[in-house]
C-alpha cells in the first residue's frame, strides 16, 4: 500500500471516529473513540511531516546572573 494511500486511509479512519463521537448519546464515554482519533492523526503527522526529535541544545556560554 502506497504511503499516500495508507495516509488517506487514517484520514477516513479520523473521520469516521469523530463522527461517531458525534453521534453519542449524551453521558456516554468517548475515550476509546477521541483515542482512536489521537492515534490516527499521530501516525499520520508522522507519515506526512516525518518523525519529530527533541534534543536538548546546551548554551555556548553560561548565563549570567542577575546583579542585584
Amino acid at each position: 500500500m502506497p504511503k499516500t494511500d495508507f495516509i488517506a486511509k487514517l484520514r477516513q479512519i479520523e473521520e469516521q471516529a469523530n463522527a461517531a463521537i458525534g453521534e453519542l448519546a449524551p453521558g456516554v464515554s468517548r475515550t476509546r473513540l477521541q483515542h482512536i482519533v489521537v492515534l490516527a492523526k499521530t501516525l499520520r503527522g508522522r507519515l506526512e511531516f516525518g518523525a519529530l526529535v527533541i534534543a536538548r541544545i546546551e548554551p555556548d556560554a553560561p548565563a549570567e546572573k542577575p546583579s542585584p
